[in-house]
Order: C-alpha cells, then structure tokens, then sequence
C-alpha cells in the first residue's frame, strides 16, 4: 500500500529532561522538544493485518490537521512545532473515513462493508484516568497518527473499540460517498464537541459564543454553537476566507482581532452582556485570552482547545470575581461524543461541508501541505482510494 511517512531527527533539547521510558519507546511527551528536521516521504507499505481485536479499513477520506501541519512546519532552530505526543518515523492521519474490507478474530460488531470513523485517542481501559471515566487524559496512551500508524494511507489497522458505525449516516443521507465525506469530519468536530459540552457548564440555547480561530476546529465549534441555539455566534480570525466559512457555518457576527479592542467588541455584539463561552481554538491564548475580562459575562465558560506551550499571564482575580471557569480541553473520547455527531449528521442539523477546502489523492499530499500553509484554507481532505 501506498502511505506518508512523517520522519525527523532524534535530536533531545538539553532543557527537556528525558524519562528512561521516552529513551526505551521513542514516544515523547512533547515532540517540539525532540525532533528536529521532520520530512515527508510517500513510501510503499505492507498492507496490515488486523490483530483479533482490530479491523482493517480501506481509507476512503482522511483530513489534514492542523496538529499534523505543526509536525511537519519548524521553529528557526528546525524542531518540530507540535508540543504533544509523538514517535517517528509514523504514518500520519487521524481525522478518517473508510469500509472495513478485513476484521480480526474476536470482532463481531463491524462485519465487512461497515462505514466507519474512528477515534485518535487510544486509551488503555486499564489505567486510573480510564477507570474514572477520564479516557482523554489515560496514562497509557496511544495517538493514532502520532505514536501509532495513521490512516493517509491506503489501509489502517485500528482496534474496534475505537470504531464507530457510519450506517445511520449512510441510511439518511441515501449517499455512501457523502457520509464518508462527513465521516472524515467527525474527529475535528468531536474535539470541539468534548470542549464545550463535556468539560464545564454547557451553553444553553439564548447564549453568547465567541470562538477564537477559524480554522477547522473553530468552524467546527461555531456550526456547534448555532446547531446547539446560541443567539450569538461571534467567530474571531485574521484570514477572511476563513472568517466568511465561519459566516457560512452559522456565526451571527465575524471580527479581525487585530489591534481589536476584544472586550469593548464582545460586549458591542452581546448588547453590553458579554459573552457565556469562550472557545479557544487559535493556539494563542496570549493575545485571544489574556486581554479578555469585562468582555466575559458574569458566570462565563471559557475552554481552551489550542495548542501552546508559551507561559500565558490570565487574569485570574477577574475571574474570581465574575465567576469565570477555566477549562483545558483534550481529546474526544467518551460521553458519546462520536454517536451524537453522526446522529447530528444524520439529521440534517449539522452540516460541516462548508468548511471542506480541497481534495487531493495520497500522491500529491506534498502539495496540500504546502497549500494549507497559508492558512487560507479550512479543511482539505486527501483521498488514498480515489
């Protein structure tokens, strides 16, 4: 099979204190801090074959994230920008669609043709976080495309635990070939879906959202928030392709926050109010929410999706005050998050098309890569079995 390779240089920074576990496995907490030079290679493969707990999919749609751009882009000092979990050389992938064509031994519930996504986050089951219920957080964890073979590949082996059924999506839509369109989307969605329903107060049908970034996982939290009754949808970015996908994906107000003053601003749109939700998907909490303080209503939610590694100075006493909650978002495993989209999907309620860019086959991954560099885009899709 046809699959990208994402390799670099094992090159530890002196300031990263390696465990004797990261030396033994190769998998790393904070790959910003270990791999150094990455590059891309379209090699051919061996074609998997499922454990007895796994199902080989064929890959009909796979994403590219904006996590996997951050693997393959540099600092000045050519480390990766990724801060998170990763081992190399790896198969990239994780937002995907696909037909099992193969299932292991034990596997019962995904016979062959089943439509499917998938998970990225591959918790143990075993460890106290799981045990909690808090599988986004597990202590043994694998990240498909990050520490374990991806799906921009012509096939993936992938346990079936992790797995869920595009059937319904299929059934409603009449339309094999757009559910697994919208079955690429679900990963991306879920993850904003966890931060703004899971994690701390929900936002209940009247409220004021402002979303930070207008990338896919910000275009995915603002169709969230108008499908969910938000009265106000206000989508934040400096790309205006971007913020007119926003528009299209149901924001009631678009705003560049450059030079913006941000709480002056929200309080404009919320009527002198604030906002209830913050959802921040730009990665730079620093200028998106350091500032933020009469611009949040009394009670205000904010979750933090972004990326970043930089020390972020927060006004905390306001927060005490006005009875603001903070909350770090990970992941999107568990409560259901994977069904409710597909059900959303499948209701016509949520439709994540707009943000679809470009699709491009597995031989020119190099070229949409390089596009989306410009962040101009929201989502492109490669397609390893056109």
């Amino acid at each position: 099979m046809k699959a990208l390779y994402l390799a670099a240089d094992w090159v530890p920074k002196a300031t990263y204190p390696l465990s004797k576990a990261e030396e033994r496995s190769r998998k790393v907490r904070s790959g910003a801090s270990v791999w150094r030079y990455p590059t891309l290679e379209l090699r051919n493969d061996t074609d998997p074959e499922p454990a007895p707990d796994e199902v080989v999919v064929e890959v009909a749609a796979v994403g590219i994230c904006g996590s996997d751009m951050h693997m393959v882009e540099t600092a000045e000092d050519g480390y990766m920008l990724y801060p998170g979990l990763t081992r190399l050389p790896n198969i990239l992938g994780h937002e995907f669609s696909g037909r099992v064509v193969e299932v292991g031994s034990t596997v019962t519930d995904l016979p062959v043709g089943t439509l499917v996504t998938a998970e990225e986050i591959q918790w143990c089951g075993r460890c106290d976080s799981c045990r909690r219920g808090l599988v986004n957080h597990c202590t043994d964890l694998e990240e498909l495309g990050f520490t374990t073979p991806g799906a921009m590949a012509q096939y993936v082996a992938i346990r079936a635990r992790y797995c869920w059924s595009l059937t319904e999506l299929a059934a409603r839509l009449g339309d094999d070939c757009t559910a697994l369109t919208l079955g690429a989307l679900v990963e991306p969605c879920g993850v904003s879906y966890h931060a703004m329903f899971n994690r701390l107060a929900a936002p209940r049908p009247g409220a004021a959202v402002a979303v930070f970034g207008a990338g896919p996982i910000g275009l995915t939290a603002t169709a969230l928030a108008a499908t969910a009754g938000a009265a106000t949808v206000i989508a934040l970015d400096i790309s205006p392709s971007r913020l007119e996908r926003a528009r299209e994906m149901g924001a009631t107000e678009v705003l560049n926050p450059t030079g913006l003053d941000l709480n002056g601003a929200l309080l404009e749109a919320t009527c002198g109010r604030g906002v209830d939700l913050v959802v921040e998907a730009a990665g730079a909490p620093e200028h998106t929410l350091s500032p933020l303080t009469d611009g949040l209503a009394v009670g205000a939610t904010i979750v933090h999706i972004g990326r970043s590694e930089h020390p972020t100075a927060l006004p905390l006493e306001h927060y005490q005050t006005r009875g603001v909650q903070l909350a770090g978002s990970l992941g999107h495993a568990g409560h259901a998050t994977f069904p409710n989209i597909i059900r959303l999907l499948a209701s016509g309620r949520l439709d994540l098309r707009p943000m679809l860019s470009a699709r491009y086959p597995l031989d020119r991954a190099a070229e949409a890569f390089k596009r989306l560099e410009s962040r101009r885009d929201a989502k492109i899709l490669l397609e390893p079995n056109p």
